[in-house]
């Protein structure tokens, strides 16, 4: 009953009507049978049940009211049973002469409150008061820009329609409401309720209990799912980190190996090409004493930092540049400082510094030279520490 005091069941209906119109015409058809209702009418002998569909009102059944109280109950539940919506509508339909109707235009504001602003204006509207009539409103025609609307008032008497609802079997058949016809019994009714809120039929429709149960279940199963759903993606996420990790593990200790290879190949090949590029030695000291004369001694020959230095004392110093310049073992030779003569051997004192060539010892080719007597062969070599 509060419900039905807010203006929450017209916006309802009004947005069902909207939303309806938006499907297609089959669907709208099937939705529509879904809300069928049957419409009783009394006669002078007879009750005449009317089934509406899709707004169409068809003769369903008739109900002798000579009959008792329980058996025109008995036989309208009969016609009801036929009919498979559990449903379905049972409406009293009047005349439309049988009430007063009055057009009223009212502020846009009152809709919130029409009824009770209805309840107010009744007396001023009709012969009657307000609580001397059973009334119901409908709005025909709203005007945004004046900002008011057209209300369609229905009012009837309490005196008359009482015994017409209680002469309906005996007030045995329970009505969702009472409404009127729009032109001659049979045609559309005038989609007003005139019953009282407090003497409509409660309904019970177990179809919502069961839809929200319904709908709770797949909002419970869909919140497991996305967890179960949460809880493997975890897993697997867990499961890739802990790969990851083993991969990276394996990936380190690659890196490693990979690393201490490529070190044992530098350091080999750092002593190859250190041995490649460097000069052979013993070719060295070879390819100089064959090619020094007899007359010509050496004292020290070293090798550092790709340096050669050779210092001795010859006679004839000044042409052992080009001597050891057509070494395959030198290059660039050059003398160190200036030649300084020896007066305790007569002979001059040298520095003779050099590159070494990068020949290796095979490829070297080198000049035949006279071999020195067995008795020079000391002089050459003496003092030497090369």
């Amino acid at each position: 009953m509060r419900l039905a005091k807010t203006p929450l069941p017209r916006f309802f209906a009004w947005w069902g009507e909207q939303l309806l119109a938006c499907l297609p015409e089959r669907w709208r058809k099937r939705l529509a049978g879904r809300s069928e209702a049957l419409l009783l009418e009394r006669r002078e002998r007879e009750l005449v049940v009317w089934r509406e569909r899709n707004g169409v009102a068809s003769e369903f059944g008739r109900v002798d009211l000579a009959l008792p109280a329980e058996a025109q109950a008995e036989e309208f539940r009969r016609l009801r049973a036929r009919i498979e919506n559990p449903g379905v509508r049972s409406i009293f339909m009047l005349p439309g002469a049988r009430v007063l109707a009055r057009d009223l235009t009212l502020p846009a504001a009152a809709e919130d409150n029409l009824r009770q602003v209805l309840s107010f204006e009744m007396d001023r509207q009709t012969p009657f008061k307000a609580d001397q009539v059973y009334f119901d409103s409908r709005i025909a025609a709203r005007d945004t820009a004046a900002r008011n609307m057209r209300v369609e008032l229905v009012v009837i008497p309490r005196t008359q329609l009482d015994p017409e609802v209680a002469g309906v079997a005996g007030g045995a058949i329970e009505l969702d409401g009472v409404d009127i016809w729009r032109d001659t019994p049979g045609s559309m009714r005038h989609q007003i309720n005139l019953l009282p809120v407090d003497r409509r039929v409660r309904r019970r429709d177990m179809r919502l209990p069961l839809n929200l149960g319904l709908a709770a279940i797949a909002v419970v199963l869909l919140v497991f799912n996305m967890s179960q759903s949460l809880a493997n993606r975890a897993i697997a996420v867990d499961t890739m980190r802990a790969e990851v990790a083993k991969v990276a593990v394996e990936a380190r200790h690659v890196s490693e190996l990979r690393k201490t290879l490529q070190d044992s190949i530098s350091g080999a090949n750092f002593l190859s090409e250190k041995k490649r590029r460097g000069p052979v030695v013993i070719g060295l000291l070879d390819d100089v004493a064959r090619r020094l004369k007899d007359d010509t001694y050496l004292e020290r020959l070293s090798i550092e930092n790709n340096q050669i230095q050779l210092q001795g004392q010859s006679k004839e110093a000044a042409g052992l540049i080009g001597v050891l310049g057509a070494s395959p073992y030198l290059a660039n030779p050059r003398f160190e400082g200036q030649i300084q003569p020896d007066p305790r051997t007569g002979k001059d004192r040298f520095t003779i510094t050099a590159e070494p060539k990068e020949v290796a010892a095979g490829d070297a080719t080198v000049a035949p030279a006279p071999v020195p007597a067995a008795g020079d062969a000391t002089q050459k070599g003496g003092g030497g520490d090369g």
